[in-house]
């Protein structure tokens, strides 16, 4: 009897305690920098362990979300630096998202739209910096794999995610990348950080016996 009692006060006293929603806003921020990586800060709360936070963002209006990790910084402070945006994308939609460890949306902040600017001021730290040269890109449709980011340059973009978690290599900004260098038979190798520019001359020498 006593055993029931205090299987059925135990029961009483988990139903009372509080559930904690899960929640995420974004930090305010006025721009975005042209060409130049920002950081965007988000925070949260209720994280369920196991789960993460990504930010989700697009050119406004142009085609479907794209996401990257938010990296935890304690507290339930998160921040992550997304792509660097083109010259013709003037705004980019973003918002912030807990997700499961299936990747299924658990909350949601407020969609927002940022304007890019030139003249947005955007200092990055050195580790801010180390995550903007090794972006990892989710997809969230099967139309955005083999295309570069919408809007957004490849500098930085080093791996994608594919509507359904399968991590890859970015190929197709690599491939621009590698186009770009080798244009003209021009070879740029790059030793201990310094670039030098060999120019390949298939014109034939001149035989000894003519000038």
């Amino acid at each position: 009897m006593r055993a029931r009692t205090l299987l059925a006060a135990a029961v009483l006293c988990a139903a009372a305690s509080p559930v904690l929603a899960q929640s995420i806003s974004l930090a305010e921020q006025s721009c975005l920098p042209l060409e130049r990586n920002a950081v965007v800060r988000a925070t949260a709360s209720g994280a369920a362990a196991g789960g993460s936070a990504r930010l989700y963002f697009r050119w406004k209006a142009h085609g479907e979300f794209y996401w990257v990790a938010l990296e935890p910084d304690g507290g339930g402070r998160y921040w992550t630096t997304p792509p660097k945006p083109r010259r013709m994308n003037d705004s980019v939609e973003e918002y912030a998202a807990l997700v499961d460890d299936a990747g299924r949306e658990i909350a949601r902040s407020e969609m927002r739209s940022v304007p890019v600017t030139r003249d947005c001021r955007a200092d990055l730290s050195p580790k801010e910096h180390g995550v903007a040269q090794n972006l990892t890109v989710g997809e969230t449709a099967a139309v955005q794999q083999g295309k570069d980011v919408l809007g957004f340059l490849c500098d930085g973009i080093v791996t994608r995610v594919s509507p359904v978690g399968i991590r890859r290599a970015d190929d197709t900004c690599r491939a621009c990348v590698v186009a770009w260098w080798q244009k003209r038979d021009v070879l740029i190798p790059l030793v201990a950080g310094v670039t030098t520019v060999e120019i390949i001359d298939h014109t034939p020498e001149p035989s000894p016996s003519r000038p």
